[in-house]
This record gives C-alpha cells, sequence and structure tokens, in this order.
C-alpha cells in the first residue's frame, strides 16, 4: 500500500523534538509519517536521554542544538516546565506540548488534500476520538514505567520489575480490555473501518508497551491483534517502527539502576 500527496503549508520550519523510546513522540511522528507531512514543514529533532538514580528515562536537549546553547543546559525543564516530550517549536518561538495538541496544530496549518486521519464522518470521527483518549488518558499515564517505579518507592505499592509489574498489568489489560470490545464493532482492516487514522497511530505505542509487558495480544487481544498486523504491512508505519527499535519498546528503563534502588527499598 503505497500513498503519494502533496502537502501544502501555511507555517515552515516547524521543528519537532522527540524521542523513539517516548510513546507520546511516536504519536506524533506515526501522524506525520503516515500524513506524509514534508521535514520542510516538520523537521525532527531527536532528544538525547540519560537516567535518574531510580532508572527512570530522563529526555534531555540535544548536544550541539542551538536552542541548548541559548539556554546553555541540556536540562528540558528549562525548555519545557513538564519536563516531557513531544515538543513543537514554532518560527516564533512558541511552544506546544501534548500529542493531541500538536497534532491538532500541524493539522491546522496544512491543506486538506491528501490522506486526511480523521473521518469525515461524524460518527467514525467520534470513533477514532473515542480510542485516541482511551489510550492517552485512561492506558498510557496507570502503565507509564516512572508512575510505576514512583508507585513501588513512595506509595508502599508490591515490588516487581516495572515492566511486569502487576498495577501496570492490570491497567493494560482492563482498558485494552474495553478498546477490544469497541474495536469489534469498529475495525476494518484497521481500527475504525478500512482506513488508516490517528486511532492508529494512537495505538501502535501502546501495543509497543503491551508486548514489552509480556502480553499475549493475538490470545487476549485478537482484534487489536489482527489490526496491529495490518498496520505493520504499512510503509508509513513500519518505517517509523524501525527507526524506533522495533514492534517492542526496546528501552523502557535502566535495568541496572533499578535494581540497586530496589534494594534500598527493601532496607
Amino acid at each position: 500500500m503505497e500513498w503519494s500527496i502533496a502537502v501544502y503549508s501555511k507555517q515552515k520550519n516547524l521543528k519537532l523534538y522527540y524521542h523513539p523510546a517516548s510513546s507520546a513522540s511516536m504519536r506524533v511522528t506515526l501522524y506525520l509519517s503516515c500524513r506524509e507531512i514534508p521535514e520542510q514543514i516538520v523537521r525532527l529533532v531527536s532528544t538525547g536521554v540519560t537516567t535518574d538514580h531510580r532508572g527512570i528515562l530522563v529526555f534531555t536537549l540535544p548536544e550541539g542544538d542551538p536552542d541548548t546553547s541559548i539556554l546553555g543546559t541540556d536540562d528540558l525543564t528549562a525548555f519545557n516546565p513538564e519536563g516531557r516530550i513531544p515538543i513543537l517549536l514554532l518560527p516564533n518561538g512558541r511552544k506546544m506540548t501534548q500529542s493531541g495538541p500538536i497534532i491538532d496544530y500541524i493539522e491546522s496549518q496544512i491543506d486538506n488534500t491528501g490522506r486526511r486521519l480523521l473521518p469525515e464522518d461524524p460518527w467514525a470521527n467520534a470513533e477514532v476520538k473515542r480510542l485516541m483518549w482511551i489510550i492517552a488518558a485512561d492506558i498510557q499515564p496507570y502503565q507509564n514505567i516512572p508512575f510505576i517505579i514512583q508507585a513501588m518507592s513512595e506509595w508502599g505499592m508490591v515490588k516487581a520489575r516495572p515492566t511486569e509489574h502487576p498495577l501496570r498489568l492490570h491497567f493494560i489489560r482492563r482498558e485494552f480490555g474495553a478498546v477490544e470490545r469497541i474495536m469489534k464493532n469498529s475495525a476494518g482492516d484497521f481500527s475504525v473501518g478500512n482506513n488508516l487514522s490517528l486511532a492508529d497511530c494512537f495505538l501502535v505505542p501502546q501495543i509497543r508497551n503491551a508486548l514489552l509487558a509480556g502480553i499475549d495480544l493475538a490470545q487476549e487481544f485478537p482484534t487489536i491483534s489482527k489490526v496491529f498486523e495490518n498496520l505493520l504491512k504499512v510503509p508509513n508505519v513500519s518505517k517509523v517502527l524501525e527507526k524506533s527499535g522495533g514492534a517492542i519498546q526496546p528501552f523502557a528503563f535502566d535495568e541496572e539502576k533499578f535494581q540497586v534502588f530496589h534494594k534500598t527499598l527493601d532496607d
């Protein structure tokens, strides 16, 4: 399946700070790839990444980047108080965060020709957004590795390896169960019908997290699994995954640092 579109933009020289290990970043990079928005409009800049004493990923401004030089630090909170990515930098210096608003803004700046990722049909459009926000608001925050490690260290949760922690598995299974039931009615080749949509851009990084947790997708969530198989055949999707380390999240936390930290919790 190959698509070729010409995208006209009201604004060029947008700059997206992202990292392949960030699920929220991947939602936007998948959108850009599937919408076929060229780098003349949105230039991708990969941040650096390190880890704190608990093994949690900490994203940093990239070395040698003009904004890093201007700020005199690679501390991402100096650039974005949230300390999170993705970040969309506009030519006038304004910054936008959170994957949904970033996608909305970019979409507002480009011509409506080409492959749209939101259906025109009102019901299908609402179903796409429903799936997007279940994933972004109801799954991602509670299965996030930093949240799990925080829960173990400060809130007395059971100690376990973060990727397979019982709390993480609970939220993934509970909310994927809801997504599975919705998609039994909404899915065709993809999450909603037979056309690629933003729901798929949000679903793919969440599936990577589920696979990292050891979820048997085909056994537990066959509809989601079938849609994922179809998505892997889409070149615009597969090339983003290839650049991000594959279908399973390759780097979620620093195992060695976590084990040292884990021992302090038992002392």
